[in-house]
């Protein structure tokens, strides 16, 4: 998707964070473990650059992940999972 575009970036901006309000049972119980799995899917080896600076494109999977919303909701299961790894 073209950034220049902002009506399109702002859809997908608002569609994220409906998903992420519909899916938040889920995203509190287990958030850290599916952003984990879903960071690693989008930075895999010979993946599409989530940003293309040089074509001035961003990734909708880039915009779902840097979701202010969705770091709220997964922020409970990110804290448990800590504390589980220093114990």
């Amino acid at each position: 998707m073209v950034i220049d575009e902002t009506a399109k970036v702002m859809a997908v901006r608002a569609g994220a964070a409906l998903a992420a309000i519909v899916a938040s049972p889920v995203l509190l119980v287990a958030g850290a473990y599916l952003r984990n799995r879903y960071m690693r899917w989008i930075y895999r080896d010979g993946a599409p650059a989530p940003i293309d600076k040089e074509h001035g494109q961003v990734s909708i999977h880039y915009l779902a992940v840097t979701s202010t919303i969705v770091n709220w909701l997964c922020t409970p299961s990110q804290a448990l999972v800590s504390r589980l790894r220093r114990n």
